[in-house]
């Protein structure tokens, strides 16, 4: 690898060291609660890494305009070694990589799309919700093999992850079979929460 891949991943980890930390001792909530990672696709200094460790310690608080800027949109680079990270063996760098690609990669890149589309099989379920976010965010409307693949996320068990299929479904696709889906799932999903994110995305 060079050395600013090297340098790269590093940082990457050892920011998602820093919030490993954090929620051990209950001071990071999982769910419900969104991190910045933009940044990640740019840390590639000393100095930048510390001032992304500030803004992990101190989120919900403004920060200083600049102090986390985002590399050039399409940065080919960038992405590569964003995409080498969705593989990596710790899940807080997984997570933080496929936030950082929808910061990076142009909207419906097809390259990314497939790269992000491989974590919805991650085995852990808060990185395939980021993954889930990401592609809604991504995708384009009327995609007919995202909107199959989102369409196969309302059976996962973990509930983010079908709430937020939820909303990339709707933003993504008017399709009848989509709807008849929706109601389906707000009505016989076994989480009340999800079925009235089914209700709100049929009523829009």
């Amino acid at each position: 690898r060079s050395e600013k891949t090297l340098t790269m991943l590093g940082a990457m980890r050892s920011v998602a060291q820093v919030v490993r930390a954090r929620a051990r001792c209950g001071t990071l909530p999982r769910s419900g609660h969104r991190i910045d990672f933009a940044a990640f696709a740019a840390i590639s200094r000393p100095q930048q890494l510390h001032r992304h460790r500030k803004r992990l310690e101190g989120f919900g608080k403004d920060v200083a305009a600049g102090d986390a800027k985002v590399s050039m949109k399409g940065d080919e680079t960038q992405l590569s070694l964003l995409y080498t990270a969705l593989e990596d063996e710790d899940i807080f760098v997984r997570e933080a990589a496929v936030d950082a690609v929808v910061q990076v990669a142009h909207p419906q890149d097809p390259l990314a799309l497939s790269k992000v589309s491989v974590s919805l099989s991650d085995e852990d379920c808060f990185v395939r919700t980021r993954a889930v976010v990401a592609l809604g965010s991504l995708g384009q409307v009327g995609d007919q093999q995202l909107v199959g693949l989102l369409m196969d996320m309302l059976e996962d068990g973990f509930v983010p992850v079908r709430k937020r299929a939820i909303e990339a479904l709707s933003r993504l696709s008017n399709d009848e079979s989509v709807l008849e889906r929706l109601r389906t799932v707000s009505s016989r999903d076994t989480d009340r929460g999800v079925r009235e994110e089914a209700k709100k995305a049929l009523a829009r």
